[in-house]
């Protein structure tokens, strides 16, 4: 592997690490500090530039980037070597702010308007203030790029810039990617037909060094294949079998580890040390034929599918109600049995709740799943399942894709619509709607997933209804009117929406039990309209305005026979004509 893809492959195998959390704050400590000699002083300090420094001790190549924690000092190191350039190039260090003094990453792919970088002490939404090591996409032309650093690897260097046209060390590509980046599975050429093993979970087994731990920590046996085969893996290498008992990693089987990185890759003894890295397990795994590698567990193609709206269901309904749930597609446990694996797999701990059944347990480790590990805050960080998390779990844990909706079907009614995508009402979830836009916006959609006409009469007569019925606001619940009861077959659920009193308070209902029938959503659908109909391909939570819109529209078509167009909207339903006085629908 060339000295590029093995750089690249280190700092890909850092992303998602988080620095301390102490006292409700990130604080800056993090382990790269004290593993680079000079620099164990920066601890507690900003550390994107020590991440940098760390990962080229790392990868074998400390000389081509200078050991430093300061922005400025490595950019005027590269200046001062003639290897600077404002133009990208692969495994080149980009600096960011003014004189680049601000904040550094390292690019492993770029195009004509974006660099892809690997950044340390950064966040989600990018600033140089942050908390863990990330990708990011860079746009090449902002102002607050700078310019890139170009190591001198042995291989030479992937540059855009023109003017390292024909230079010796230097090959222009006016787009390009890391080796890891064009195959996507790993950082080195993988073999099918061969099975996966996760530098995750070996990492953890090989810093838990117990059999009693290893079994604590990880209840699925996940990380018991993955050693089982970094073992076989070694037989077969060393021609002698670690005396370990057979799935866990003890202190033999790191020993026997340290002789073949000692032995066949040529590490010097002082080097020959330590948990396993990424680069060296690809290797092992490519010498031995045995296994390829990667962060998760399985390639995502086989992963098998999790319903967003299955989850949210079981994390808004009862125990009792999750049992009685019949087999088959119509059940969420397979669903949520798999969130709980992630959950055990990702944090190192068991579950307590019963396999396949959302409770308090399983709420309590998705929520510090999203506190500790997606640095989520407030109001994200606890109630139901969102798309975001629960994809960022799957991926996590190797285990399992995310998609929408629940298996549905139907034919048609009186009127000729469509009933396809009607639900049963206790298929309906109550979590918090948080993503911005406007009535416009959802009544637009809402109208494409309706099946009906777009047109100025649905955009002002529901205009009218969404101020009338919620004020606009897609969380209402109606907690005082006749509605607001739980009729008999139905259970309270737990709702994560704003409780309307009656006497003009709100309050965050925060997972509180409430009555099954309440009005809820921007315009106020009782969960058993909003079940009927449910138009196909939205979301099956009551708070989702384009779902509760598109239900609205399908329902006063089918009971007021209102035209496709909307265009006797306002003649045919009070509550949606701006010209009378509110009356209900």
């Amino acid at each position: 592997m060339s000295q590029t893809d093995t750089l690249i492959a280190i700092e890909k195998a850092e992303v998602g690490y988080r620095e301390g959390f102490s006292n409700g704050h990130y604080n800056n400590h993090q382990k790269f500090s004290p593993a680079v000699s000079g620099l164990e002083w920066s601890q507690n300090q900003a550390w994107c530039q020590t991440f940098q420094s760390w990962a080229f001790q790392q990868a074998g190549v400390k000389s081509l980037a200078p050991v430093t924690a300061s922005c400025p000092t490595a950019v005027n190191w590269y200046k001062s070597r003639g290897r600077f350039s404002y133009y990208p190039a692969i495994g080149a260090m980009v600096f960011f702010g003014p004189s680049g003094g601000q904040h550094v990453g390292l690019v492993y792919k770029y195009d004509a308007n974006h660099a892809y970088t690997i950044e340390g002490n950064t966040n989600a939404s990018g600033s140089s203030e942050g908390n863990g090591v990330y990708l990011k996409k860079r746009a090449r032309r902002d102002s607050y790029l700078y310019g890139y650093g170009l190591p001198k690897f042995s291989e030479g260097i992937v540059t855009a810039d023109p003017g390292l046209k024909n230079k010796p060390g230097y090959t222009y590509m006016a787009t390009a990617s890391s080796h890891g980046e064009s195959d996507p599975r790993s950082v080195a050429e993988v073999d099918e037909a061969l099975p996966w093993v996760s530098s995750i979970q070996l990492t953890w087994a090989a810093t838990h060094p117990s059999a009693k731990d290893q079994a604590t920590g990880n209840g699925d046996g996940t990380t018991a294949d993955d050693v089982a085969l970094f073992q076989d893996a070694l037989e077969k290498v060393m021609g002698v079998a670690p005396g370990d008992p057979h799935s866990v990693f003890e202190a033999e089987t790191q020993e026997l580890f340290e002789r073949f990185r000692t032995e066949k890759l040529g590490h010097s003894e002082a080097d020959g040390h330590g948990v396993p890295a990424t680069p060296e397990l690809i290797e092992l795994g490519k010498r031995s034929k045995l296994f390829n590698v990667r962060a998760g567990s399985s390639p995502a193609a086989e992963q098998p599918w999790v319903s967003l709206n299955q989850v949210v269901w079981a994390s808004t309904h009862s125990a009792q109600e999750e049992q009685a749930q019949p087999g088959g597609h119509a059940s969420s446990k397979a669903d949520v049995a798999l969130v709980q694996d992630g959950l055990a797999r990702v944090l190192h701990t068991n579950v307590a709740d019963e396999r396949g059944i959302f409770e308090t347990a399983t709420q309590a480790l998705y929520d510090e799943f999203r506190r500790t590990m997606l640095h989520f805050s407030g109001s994200d960080a606890a109630g139901t399942p969102g798309m975001q998390s629960l994809t960022e779990l799957g991926q996590r844990a190797g285990l399992f894709r995310v998609r929408n909706g629940f298996p549905v079907g139907g034919t048609t009614d009186g009127t000729g619509m469509g009933t396809t995508g009607q639900i049963d009402p206790k298929q309906v979830t109550f979590h918090r709607h948080t993503a911005e836009g406007t009535p416009e916006d959802w009544i637009a959609e809402a109208s494409t997933a309706a099946g009906v006409q777009a047109s100025s009469h649905w955009v002002k007569g529901f205009r009218t209804a969404v101020a009338r019925e919620s004020s606009g606001n897609p969380n209402a619940c109606n907690l005082w009117d006749s509605n607001a009861k739980t009729p008999p077959g139905f259970s309270k659920v737990k709702d994560f929406g704003d409780g309307h009193l009656g006497d003009g308070r709100i309050v965050r209902l925060n997972g509180a039990l409430t009555h099954f029938q309440c009005s809820r959503g921007i315009v106020q659908c009782i969960p058993q309209t909003f079940a009927q109909r449910h138009a196909p391909g939205t979301s099956v939570n009551i708070y989702d305005p384009v779902a509760c819109i598109a239900a609205a529209m399908r329902y006063v078509r089918s009971r007021y026979g209102v035209a496709i167009d909307g265009s006797d909207l306002a003649k045919k339903v009070q509550q949606f004509d701006p010209d009378r006085p509110p009356h209900g629908y």
